[in-house]
């Protein structure tokens, strides 16, 4: 690449995004650096990325070929191709805190150098990292030079006590091996801990922060919504004629919580004309499936598996109550897609979906025992199948949350904005203090004549 000697105009950033993966087809936590990197721009910033090469085709395909020319790419190498076979032999839990940490570990090194060559040659102002969201993972962006933010961060969470059996004692243990080789990480490769600026969702995520880190923390909310994208799109009005249906979307792991949603909708459809819309794939999907047909219930649940955007925004659009009995959620991407067209929501009263929603949009139901989850979950789907009028009060009540709460990705980026001015300010009021210190004392040494 051609070296520049062009300097950054002093009412713009030059701001070098790290992340692993950048998409809108992948998981929600992939879509974040997507929306900075655009928004950034557009907002008159001077933007580059880092990422990984798996996403190569698709960011070339959705951004336009100058912007595709300041994204640097990161390929695998043998270690990490055998690091991911590898942990595809454990747990869903094991293979992320453990090897997928390695394997984002060896790309944080790759990356490492390309951003040092990015500050030399562009003049950088601060280094952002956005993902991974986890307050444990460790960041290899220290020591460039440059002020650096990390964040936000979501994390922090455990499984409601009256679950915490889905996680086996094999499971458990790794989880917790994992959490204090963290420390020691930390203390090797010290990126959050030298960081300027920690951002994070909440307290929680605040208090798993690893101890020792030096930056200021801010409270910013992980997830977004890119309202543009769903601008005209509603949810449809109540229909007496037709059946009430329901929408769940995500994974089908474990703690999503989709097979106990599958067992609540039995005395839905035994009481209410109601239809169940299953989004997702996962280890899961199969036993589920089993599941509900001996449930008996298997004309009134429907599985879509993984599918694109764009049905997924329709199907939204046709159905009346979005359903999330997810158990550790940090955050909420396509609840608050949900919540834009108007949808009334139903899901655990735990972690990330208490922080987005409130009994104006949604009811909560209390994760206390399995029975009552199941239960609860029953009853408030029971409720809003016969009522057409919460359904439209609380659909109501989810358009005025996301829109009005900076829950969307446009006041997330302005806010972030605000806080990396912020930081690049007194990054450089605190050279500006040495140099001047510096220069005082050369003078009272006699080594400095003043003009």
């Amino acid at each position: 690449m051609v070296q520049t000697n062009e300097k950054p105009r002093q009412e713009s950033l030059r701001v070098v995004i790290v992340t692993e993966n950048v998409s809108l087809r992948m998981s929600g936590e992939t879509s974040v650096p997507y929306y900075y990197f655009k928004l950034m721009q557009a907002r008159g910033h001077d933007v580059w990325m880092v990422c990984h090469a798996r996403t190569r085709d698709e960011l070339r395909e959705i951004f336009s070929e100058e912007m595709f020319k300041k994204i640097s790419f990161v390929e695998d190498n043998w270690l990490q191709v055998a690091i991911y076979k590898m942990g595809q032999l454990f747990p869903y839990r094991i293979e992320d805190l453990i090897f997928g940490q390695m394997i984002h570990l060896i790309t944080q090194w790759q990356a490492r150098s390309r951003v040092k060559q990015l500050i030399k040659e562009h003049h950088i102002s601060i280094v952002f990292e956005p993902t991974p969201i986890t307050p444990k993972g460790l960041s290899f962006m220290y020591d460039l030079g440059v002020p650096v933010a990390i964040g936000p961060m979501c994390g922090g969470l455990e499984l409601p006590p009256a679950f915490r059996y889905m996680d086996s004692p094999f499971t458990h243990f790794f989880i917790e091996a994992a959490r204090f080789l963290s420390w020691i990480g930390h203390r090797l490769v010290p990126g959050k801990l030298k960081a300027d600026v920690l951002l994070v969702g909440n307290q929680r995520t605040a208090k798993a922060l690893p101890q020792g880190y030096r930056g200021k923390v801010y409270e910013v909310v992980e997830s977004g919504v890119d309202l543009s994208r769903w601008k005209g799109m509603k949810a449809r009005e109540p229909q007496p004629d037709q059946p009430v249906r329901f929408v769940f979307c995500g994974r089908m792991v474990d703690w999503k919580g989709a097979q106990f949603l599958v067992e609540a909708f039995k005395p839905v459809v035994e009481q209410t004309n109601s239809v169940l819309e299953l989004i997702g794939d996962g280890e899961l999907k199969e036993s589920i499936e089993a599941r509900v047909k001996e449930l008996g219930i298997q004309d009134s649940v429907n599985f879509h598996g993984r599918i694109p955007i764009q049905e997924c925004m329709k199907l939204f659009c046709e159905s009346d109550v979005y359903v999330m009995p997810s158990l550790r959620e940090c955050g909420g991407l396509a609840l608050l897609e949900a919540m834009s067209v108007g949808l009334p929501v139903i899901a655990a009263k735990w972690a990330g979906p208490v922080e987005y929603l409130n009994d104006t949009c949604s009811i909560l139901v209390e994760p206390s025992s399995q029975e009552d989850f199941i239960n609860g979950f029953a009853k408030a789907m029971i409720t809003l199948a016969k009522s057409p009028e919460q359904r439209r009060c609380l659909g109501e009540g989810s358009t005025r949350r996301v829109t009005q709460n900076y829950f969307d990705w446009e006041s997330k980026t302005e806010r972030v904005l605000e806080i990396l001015k912020e930081t690049v300010a007194l990054a450089s009021s605190k050279v500006l203090k040495k140099v001047s210190e510096f220069t005082e004392v050369r003078e009272k040494d006699g080594l400095i004549h003043p003009n």
